[in-house]
């Protein structure tokens, strides 16, 4: 299996992870290997339909699509595949009213340098809601609508490890999580409240989550992010596209 095969089921491993340890969520995989999970939060990222597989399987795809439609409810979900969509599988997702690509880009980064952090700690269950209310000042999102994902329960998972950075009031301004699979941990919700950025919490966190234990790491950028990350040693080896409605 080439490395990017590698790194790209190891982040559906990642959402198979963490969707099934999120309260009422649902998961199933195909016989070629793509997945539904279905965690019912109203991000679509978090109701995806997985493609790892560099040529997706069209049909296993719309069997899946069918499925969502019936399981996910009222929450959104999406479809993430490397590269473009061919022009079967937009035929499918347009059946189903994903229409909307977002292209996203997919580093990676193996035996990152261990670096010194700085004021960071790590957040377990019973601090659940101070993990949702940084994420959610970051990001712009109700605070419940983290906590519903990142329950005491995730949090507590050995496969998560969840980071806060603090100032030196021990007020909490950034926030960071990586869910880990085997030797690969998947990086996400990296970030730091507007009022604190530009000071190095976002760096720090990131360090501590390098230093958590697994030795190949990956995430989704954009183009706001894809140079910060960069200075970690991250490279974007292919992008990924998300079909939402």
């Amino acid at each position: 299996m080439q490395t990017n095969d590698v790194f790209a089921y190891a982040f559906r491993d990642g959402i198979e992870a963490l969707t099934s340890l999120v309260p009422g969520s649902f998961h199933t995989t195909g016989p070629a290997g793509t997945l539904l999970a279905l965690t019912r939060s109203v991000i679509p990222a978090l109701n995806p339909i997985v493609v790892p597989q560099s040529e997706p399987d069209v049909d296993e795809v719309a069997t899946l699509a069918e499925l969502a439609d019936r399981e996910a409810g009222p929450a959104p979900w999406s479809i993430r595949l490397r590269g473009r969509p061919g022009e079967h599988l937009r035929e499918v997702a347009a059946r189903h009213g994903r229409t909307t690509a977002t292209v996203q880009p997919f580093m990676t980064l193996s035996q990152p340098p261990l670096s010194a952090a700085g004021r960071v700690r790590r957040i377990k269950g019973d601090e659940y809601k101070t993990f949702a209310t940084v994420v959610a000042g970051v990001f712009g999102a109700p605070p419940e609508l983290v906590s519903a994902v990142y329950t005491a329960e995730v949090l507590d998972s050995p496969q998560v490890t969840a980071y806060v950075a603090e100032t030196g009031e021990g007020e909490p301004v950034a926030a960071g999580v990586a869910i880990t699979t085997g030797d690969h941990a998947g990086l996400a919700n990296i970030g730091t409240l507007p009022a604190f950025q530009r000071q190095g919490y976002a760096r720090t966190v990131t360090q501590a989550l390098l230093s958590s234990g697994a030795t190949h790491f990956y995430l989704h950028a954009d183009e706001q992010t894809t140079a910060f990350f960069e200075r970690f040693g991250f490279a974007t080896e292919e992008n990924w596209t998300m079909l939402t409605q």
